[in-house]
């Protein structure tokens, strides 16, 4: 627990209805018993952030998922080793429920959604690491999705590459692909990307052993040429028919799995029966049940999911791999204009003007 100042009032991102936000003062959240208080240094964006301001526009609710700070309150009922000054970053499912959105000089937030920050990862980049970072690995190594083995918490170098274990990953150049593509590297596995060809070299560099244009009309066809053998994909975009386009690029004799982070069409099955594909969503991490998309979730899923990305942030994999350099953070673009100009980042990723690289803004505290 901590007795340290905080204001009554802070400057927060505001939902006022569908698509329209109002920067203004309101009230600072109450840190809970079993959580922890954040005074927010930067924030990322991600498309998620407009999608919710312009789709549910819950009136009342602060925008922002993604965010860097320090902690300045811990609860009495919280169980965790992080500590009131420690520096973090993590996420929050803003624009959905009152008093909770990053997009604000402070955010309350339970420890299972944070990671404490290396001295190698300043503020303005780690604010891109929460929601990317956290669905790569819930998605990749959990049994439930594709349930590949996970890098050892305290591991500094990729495992040795085996071509024998491959995996398709669709946008790899998205704040999530980049995830995606060195977390399969560090298990090992060869990892074949579709992005533009502008991306090549930046990806490969990540850990990607080929990569395959994504305006290519048989991009597909030609993964599942070259590779006939492969049995996992994660499409990291999930719109304009990319789940299909990996499904119709895993194997036709073998049992593939696929993890999409939107829904998938009922008739992706027919495109390759030999696919089971499961859809991710990190809401369920904070282990209530939840509807969204059409999509639910029930109490014991929720609850699982919670545990199994708690086991992973306590065991600090994150803060080591980042710390080590066997996992890079996203290529992060800092902007001008800090809490005031959020609003035109977001619209930036609504027009699609944003490619291969995470926004992030400082949030300059009142004093």
């Amino acid at each position: 627990m901590s007795t340290a100042t905080v204001p009554q009032q802070m400057q927060a991102w505001i939902v006022q209805g569908k698509g329209q936000a109002k920067l203004q003062s309101t009230e600072t959240p109450k840190n809970d018993p079993k959580g922890v208080l954040v005074e927010v240094h930067n924030v990322g964006l991600n498309p998620t952030d407009w999608k919710h301001l312009d789709f549910f526009g819950n009136e009342g609710t602060t925008l922002g998922s993604d965010f860097a700070g320090v902690i300045v309150k811990k609860g009495e009922q919280c169980e965790t080793e992080l500590a009131v000054g420690d520096r973090v970053a993590g996420w929050v499912h803003g624009g959905y429920e009152i008093g909770l959105g990053a997009f604000a000089q402070y955010v309350k937030v339970f420890p299972e959604a944070l990671v404490k920050l290396p001295d190698n990862v300043p503020d303005e980049i780690a604010a891109g690491l929460g929601i990317p970072s956290f669905t790569a690995f819930m998605g990749l190594y959990q049994p439930k999705h594709l349930g590949i083995p996970a890098p050892s918490p305290n591991q500094q170098k990729p495992s040795p590459l085996d071509q024998s274990k491959k995996l398709l990953v669709w946008s790899g150049a998205t704040s999530v692909g980049q995830f995606v593509i060195q977390f399969a590297r560090a298990s090992g596995f060869y990892v074949i990307a579709t992005a533009s060809l502008k991306n090549e070299a930046f990806l490969k560099g990540l850990g990607a052993s080929e990569i395959i244009d994504y305006r290519d009309p048989s991009a597909a066809e030609k993964v599942a040429k070259a590779h006939p053998d492969l049995t996992h994909a994660f499409d990291t975009f999930s719109e304009k028919g990319s789940s299909e386009a990996c499904a119709r690029a895993l194997s036709k004799t073998q049992p593939g799995k696929l993890v999409t982070i939107l829904p998938f069409s009922p008739e992706l099955r027919s495109v390759n029966p030999n696919v089971e594909a499961t859809f991710y969503l990190l809401y369920t991490t904070e282990g209530k049940p939840t509807n969204l998309f059409g999509v639910e979730c029930s109490q014991k899923d929720a609850e699982d999911d919670n545990k199994y990305l708690a086991d992973f942030t306590r065991s600090q994999a994150l803060t080591n791999w980042l710390q080590s350099g066997l996992v890079q953070p996203d290529r992060t673009e800092p902007q001008s204009g800090g809490l005031p100009s959020i609003l035109k980042g977001l619209d930036m990723l609504r027009h699609n003007q944003v490619s291969g690289q995470k926004l992030t803004y400082s949030v300059e505290l009142s004093k």
